[in-house]
């Protein structure tokens, strides 16, 4: 079984900030651009028992990647993984993921619940540093074809 088709279109899910600093303002709302690059960049691991037919309630993946900026270097990491709480058949995971953005200047706690494959949705429930309280959307597209890079787009509110 390839997991980089798996853990691609959950790598956005999960993840990515683009490097737009976020200001201490109350109620400043920023949008935070990044990337994951897709292909083997990165780690990756099973967890529990998914096969090439799909994944079994109670297996998923764990995952790190590099965010990188629109400057092509690396501006951060995500570190997630995905449960299914449902049988799931092919690339797609019925289930959670949960993750955290680690950016210059603090980081985001993210989650992801559902059909997690394709275009991701999520919500940043928290944050530290410069983003401490902070919450909002993200959103996670597949630019690149299967395990391809991941464009993702955050809006941040700060309390």
């Amino acid at each position: 079984m390839r997991y980089g088709k798996l853990a691609a279109p959950a790598l956005g899910a999960t993840a990515a900030l683009g490097l737009a600093a976020c200001g201490s303002t109350h109620g400043k709302t920023d949008t935070i651009t990044l990337t994951e690059p897709g292909g083997n960049v990165g780690t990756f691991g099973p967890i529990g028992r998914p096969t090439q037919s799909g994944i079994p309630t109670g297996s998923g993946f764990a995952f790190a990647t590099p965010l990188v900026g629109s400057n092509h270097k690396t501006q951060g990491t995500l570190r997630a993984m995905c449960i299914a709480t449902a049988p799931s058949r092919g690339n797609g995971l019925n289930g959670t993921c949960t993750g955290t953005a680690t950016v210059p200047g603090g980081s985001l706690a993210l989650n992801v619940g559902g059909n997690v494959q394709g275009t991701i949705t999520g919500a940043i429930v928290g944050g530290t540093g410069e983003y401490a309280g902070g919450t909002g959307t993200f959103t996670s597209t597949q630019t690149g074809g299967d395990n391809g890079p991941m464009t993702d787009v955050y809006k941040v509110t700060l309390p």
